[in-house]
This record gives structure tokens, sequence and C-alpha cells, in this order.
């Protein structure tokens, strides 16, 4: 399997890059934050490109991860004194952040695949999968 990275992927990790910077920047408008940004945006696009993650996939992921962390970074700077604790807005935000990146992870990709089980059946000509509880049936003890 060749790894490499084209050229013309280059174009949306440059994107995603200043995207994750503005985004950094939005956060919190110094440097560090949008130093931070643009390392997260760059991290995420070289993983989509690199893993072949379809964008309608990673999308909704990504944007879930941004906001679980964005909250979970809030919440903790409501709780504190005004500039009082950004180490623990930071963990929460990064403990956050990654919990939405795995359970809706979780979801899209299960739904995902869920459609394409789907389409298979579809092409085969063959009833659509279902759940193995038919109607009438009584569930297991």
């Amino acid at each position: 399997m060749n790894r490499s990275i084209s050229l013309r992927q280059w174009l949306p990790i440059a994107g995603s890059t200043a995207l994750g910077g503005v985004i950094g920047w939005m956060v919190d408008r110094t440097v560090v934050w949008t130093t931070i940004g643009a390392i997260v945006g760059l991290a995420i696009a070289v993983m989509i490109v690199w893993f072949q993650v379809r964008p309608l996939v990673a999308a909704p992921v990504g944007v879930g991860a941004g906001v679980g962390a964005y909250l979970g970074g809030k919440i903790v700077s409501v709780l504190c004194e005004p500039a009082g604790c950004p180490a623990f807005e930071a963990t929460a935000a990064t403990t956050t952040g990654i919990g939405a990146l795995v359970g809706i992870g979780l979801v899209v990709a299960l739904a995902t695949r869920s459609f394409e089980e789907y389409r298979e059946a579809q092409e085969r000509g063959a009833p659509p999968p279902t759940s193995s509880c038919a109607a009438g049936d009584d569930p297991p003890d």
C-alpha cells in the first residue's frame, strides 16, 4: 500500500491547517491557541488523507469533537475565576473532545457500515438486512 501524499492532497491539508488556526484564534485570540488550532487541523487532515477517510464521514466527527472540546473548556472556564485555571480548561477540553470524537466516530462508522450493507444487498437483489428479531418472535431469555 502506497502511503505517500500526492501534491493534489496537499491543498486540503493546507486548508484544514488554516481552518484549525482560525478556530484556535476564535477560541482565544493568542498565538498559542492559533498554533494549537493549526497543529490540530494539520494532524486531522493528514490522518484523513493517510487513512483515506471519506470527507463525508470525517466532517461530522471532526465538528462534533471540536464542539465537545469547546464546551468542555467553556464549562470549566465558567466554574473558575477569570484566567484562574487554564490547565484545567485544557484538560477538560481535551477529555471532552476525545470523548466526543470516539462517541460520534462510533455512531458514524456504524451508520455508514449499515448503509453500505443495505446498498450491497440491493445490488445483489437480496432483501435488505434486518435485525435478528422477526415480528412475533419472543425475545431471548
